[in-house]
């Protein structure tokens, strides 16, 4: 129960996040939720399901909903006028969340790391509920615990640092502000380790993350932008590897499963 009580007060702590005004007048949007988006969605949450489990599929769609809420209401903090919840957020499927272009390498770090940052609520409310019901209700507190973990598992994947991800623009502005040839090193590292893995364990998830890191190299330079202030890096770097570490923890026992 103390850790019940502790995951509510950390809710409450984290209102300010989703009850601050928004600048100007503008307007949250969806995106996708026509025909072909649904069926792709569709086709992703049954691959997901039979990778993992139907009730994962279910969590995997609250997370990318969330996500995509999240990363919505960051745009406009920012100021953009249009921003979009896109129901299947892949490239080439769905339209961009905003119009504009970022101006500086600090909104869109903000706007790539506010939804990750976000889900850190319901998935430690959710873990406080699954240990709060479990000796009362098992099945309602087994759910809790596949929610978090799905939302733990989808948030590190999506901060993983490969474009388009989250991560991948993140590692990209911190890397600007110091050395602008680090991410391209990084992440030919990154996607190498995970395509070794992929041999050595014949793991098909680290094959697709390798996938994902080597076509992320084919990503052309975004527009030119301000960049990151070497104390702003610093900033954004520290908040980037608490997220990533706590979605880890989080996600723990579904990403050791799939490697």
């Amino acid at each position: 129960m103390s850790f019940l009580i502790l995951a509510i007060a950390l809710g409450i702590f984290a209102l300010p996040l989703v009850t601050a005004p928004l600048p100007g007048a503008g307007r949250i949007t969806a995106s996708g939720f026509d025909g072909t988006g649904v069926v792709i969605g569709f086709v992703i949450t049954v691959a997901v399901s039979a990778l993992t489990s139907p009730l994962f599929g279910i969590g995997f769609v609250l997370a990318v909903l969330l996500h995509e809420y999240g990363s919505a209401l960051a745009c406009r903090f920012i100021g953009h006028e249009v921003a979009r919840v896109r129901l299947v957020p892949l490239p080439y499927l769905s339209g961009p969340r905003s119009d504009r272009a970022f101006d500086h390498a600090l909104e869109e770090s903000f706007a790539a790391l506010y939804a990750p940052a976000l889900a850190i609520v319901p998935m430690v409310l959710a873990f406080g509920l699954f240990h709060a019901l479990a000796p009362h209700a098992p099945g309602i507190a087994n759910l809790m615990r596949i929610l978090a973990i799905m939302l733990g598992t989808f948030n590190f994947i999506m901060l993983l640092p490969f474009l388009p991800f989250g991560g991948g623009r993140v590692v990209h502005a911190v890397s600007d502000a110091f050395w602008p040839q680090l991410s391209p090193i990084v992440t030919v590292f990154m996607s190498a380790a995970f395509a070794s893995a992929a041999l050595r364990d014949h793991s098909i998830a680290m094959g697709i993350l390798a996938a994902a890191g080597f076509q992320s190299l084919l990503h052309r330079h975004r527009p030119k932008q301000a960049r990151l202030s070497p104390n702003q890096a610093l900033l954004v770097m520290a908040a980037y590897a608490f997220t990533l570490t706590v979605h880890f923890t989080g996600g723990y026992w579904l990403l050791t499963g799939l490697i």
